[in-house]
């Protein structure tokens, strides 16, 4: 399974290339039959996630990203 999902040649984050999956895991367990669980992880989710605060003076800050300046 891995090696189909790379051959689609999707790349990191979308962008094209030759590795889109860094690994595939299966697991099999007993479950009712009107459920089927299922999980995917797409990119790195601390690229997509950020802390601003903004006070009453509508003051901006980023705590998380310190090369970001609210303009």
């Amino acid at each position: 399974m891995e090696d189909g999902i790379n051959a689609i040649g999707l790349g990191p984050q979308g962008m094209g290339g030759k590795y889109s999956v860094m690994g595939v895991n299966i697991e099999n367990t007993a479950r009712h039959p009107s459920t089927i669980g299922v999980a995917v992880n797409v990119g790195c989710w601390s690229h997509r996630r950020g802390h601003i605060v903004i006070d009453k003076e509508l003051n901006v800050v980023c705590d998380t990203h310190s090369t970001w300046k609210f303009e």
